[in-house]
């Protein structure tokens, strides 16, 4: 995950300095629960394995994954909207957010045409939608291909130089 550390089992590292640092994860975690933390980065960070769900599919996976309820009660929590308020701002990059717009479209165009049967009336206007699927594909690659070549989001270390001490101690070690 981007924004916090997962361990092997799906479990949220608890000694994350980032976890405590936030206000709105801090107050979930003591009122709700580290299940309710994860609960908001599965659901909303850009690297979650549900990130191909729409957002709706997203919450109803990850609410049966973690609480073993399709329609788990804690979304409509108050400290749940303000973590993911949070969360969504800490890790917003646009070339993401458009990812998430060209898939969740992408979804529509899915449903339009699994939905509606092809007759003469509306022959022409699928032909016009499957075109349309096709630009948004095309655009979508692109994106893709700009954020692979942007790399892989890493955590910003600091640029500090070393002190005297570490200065004198690599020296040291290079004797």
């Amino acid at each position: 995950m981007y924004l916090l550390q997962l361990d092997k089992k799906g479990a949220i590292i608890k000694e994350d300095d980032g976890l405590y640092a936030i206000d709105e994860f801090k107050d979930l975690v003591d009122d709700m629960g580290m299940k309710a933390m994860l609960w908001v980065a599965l659901v909303c960070d850009y690297d979650s394995p549900y990130r191909h769900f729409v957002e709706r599919e997203r919450v109803k996976s990850v609410s049966k994954k973690i609480f073993d309820k399709y329609e788990w009660k804690g979304v409509k929590n108050e400290k749940i909207a303000n973590a993911i308020k949070k969360y969504k701002e800490l890790q917003f990059d646009p070339l993401d957010a458009q990812l998430v717009a060209f898939n969740e479209k992408i979804d529509e165009y899915t449903r339009l045409m699994r939905d509606t049967r092809i007759n003469e009336d509306n022959a022409e206007s699928m032909q016009k939608i499957m075109i349309g699927i096709e630009k948004v594909l095309n655009t979508r690659q692109k994106l893709l291909d700009a954020i692979e070549r942007r790399g892989s989001r890493q955590k910003i270390k600091g640029e500090a130089k070393m002190s005297y001490l570490e200065e004198q101690m690599s020296i040291k070690d290079k004797i």
